[in-house]
């Protein structure tokens, strides 16, 4: 497998690590503080904005953060008058303006498009939202919302509520939060569960458990008492973790989310979108809960929330310059704000007989690509597309070292080194490339 190069920029909260956040919004913390000693930093530096979805709070966001900074501006807000209506692929797109910029914040409709500029590009590329994939500096600013309230995310509970399928702040933030330590609290609305596999992956990899908790709030939410709760293993914090479903006596923190009608969620959903109601704000679950959105808001929040002490995502919003302009300074000037490295996400490798990737909104079926993939796991290797994150099919697994193939779920399989793996949809493929039965 490929491991190199890595695709740069900041593309998923995935890649996300404890030291990378810590000294992160430690850089967001000064430059809240002192934002006249950052007022030139980035002079002579362009960004362009390529926003390919309707968006105005994160492109008024980065926008501002780059003119904050000193750096110049260019812009694609509406993909009718791109050359995309051309017919221009987004491999081309990213050549061209990779020519044009030092940095390019992309925002696209289809899963993993800034992972795929990103190895055209040939500048640093931020996600500034793809498909339903991932939003990561949109959770580096919840983070910090959160952070400037708390200190510290250990032993923090906080509930993610909404539309859990189509929401790419949703995904984003699971992952941040698990990653600094705090549990979560799944919500979904309706018919709007995020799928099995996307919860198992921060399970392993953050070393989490799957539990249950119950409160009578929940069904008003979801259709049930019961929730499932993502937490760290062996943590014991009074009633919450203990027994089959426990009652929760609190939420820090409530991440509402809306209904994500331009990916189809209307049709998906089943019942009543959950929100907040007047009498919900009395429950004592609630009585030192934060509200946070990403905006914008529907009818999951009311306005008459926004008196609310606990109603803190108008703040979450104004920070979001501020964050981003911290990301500028770590893409743009890492001499003078170096920062821990983020979690490489490889660039993938196409050399598989796994067909089409399954996700039908992956960049790969709107690029005419064959999809790349990438492995995860500690106690298996799971295969991924390397742009979207979906599980890919391999039945059987070969060595290229030793040349012998094995069915996916022999003991074989886990010894082989990352780079050595080569992933087959049948046997009769692996067998025509040259690979011999191993068995297993």
């Amino acid at each position: 497998m490929h491991l190199l190069p890595v695709m740069e920029g900041l593309h998923s909260a995935e890649a996300f690590t404890q030291p990378f956040v810590a000294e992160f919004l430690e850089l967001v913390r000064q430059v809240e503080r002192r934002p006249e000693k950052f007022a030139d930093a980035l002079r002579g530096k362009v960004i362009a904005t390529i926003f390919e979805e309707p968006s105005t709070r994160t492109r008024l966001s980065f926008e501002s953060a780059a003119h904050r900074l000193g750096a110049g501006v260019i812009t694609v807000a509406d993909p009718k008058t791109s050359s995309v209506v051309k017919g221009e692929t987004l491999r081309d797109t990213a050549r061209v303006i990779g020519g044009y910029a030092d940095l390019l914040v992309w925002r696209h409709p289809h899963d993993g498009a800034s992972r795929l500029a990103a190895q055209f590009a040939g500048v640093p590329v931020v996600n500034g939202g793809d498909g339903r994939l991932g939003h990561p500096t949109q959770t580096l600013l919840d983070l910090y919302t959160l952070y400037k309230k708390w200190g510290s995310f250990e032993g923090r509970v906080v509930g993610i509520l909404g539309d859990l399928l189509h929401g790419r702040t949703a995904r984003s933030l699971a992952w941040g939060l698990t990653m600094m330590g705090a549990s979560v609290v799944v919500l979904p609305g309706p018919g709007l569960d995020w799928e099995p596999g996307f919860e198992s992956r921060i399970l392993e990899r953050y070393g989490y458990r799957l539990a249950r908790l119950s409160h009578s709030l929940f069904k008003e939410w979801t259709g049930s008492e019961q929730a499932r709760v993502l937490e760290p293993k062996g943590l014991v914090q009074g009633r919450l973790f203990q027994g089959d479903a426990p009652i929760v006596e609190r939420l820090d923190a409530l991440y509402l989310t809306r209904l994500q009608d331009e990916r189809g969620a209307g049709e998906q959903s089943a019942g009543v979108f959950p929100g907040l109601k007047a009498h919900q704000l009395q429950a004592p679950i609630l009585k030192d809960t934060f509200f946070l959105h990403p905006l914008p808001r529907r009818d999951e929040i009311p306005e008459f929330v926004d008196a609310d002490p606990r109603a803190i995502y108008f703040e979450q919003a104004r920070l979001g310059p501020i964050v981003r302009q911290a990301v500028f300074l770590a893409m743009l000037c890492s001499e003078h704000y170096s920062l821990p490295p983020l979690r490489p996400l490889p660039s993938g490798d196409a050399e598989h007989s796994m067909g089409a990737c399954p996700n039908p909104s992956c960049i790969t079926h709107f690029e005419g690509m064959r999809p790349p993939w990438r492995v995860e796991g500690r106690i298996r290797w799971i295969f991924l597309c390397a742009y979207c994150d979906t599980a890919l099919q391999a039945h059987y697994v070969g060595c290229r070292s030793s040349r012998r193939v094995h069915p996916a779920h022999s003991p074989q399989v886990p010894k082989i080194r990352p780079e050595n793996l080569r992933p087959f949809a049948d046997r009769e493929s692996a067998i025509a490339q040259g690979f011999r039965w191993g068995g297993g």
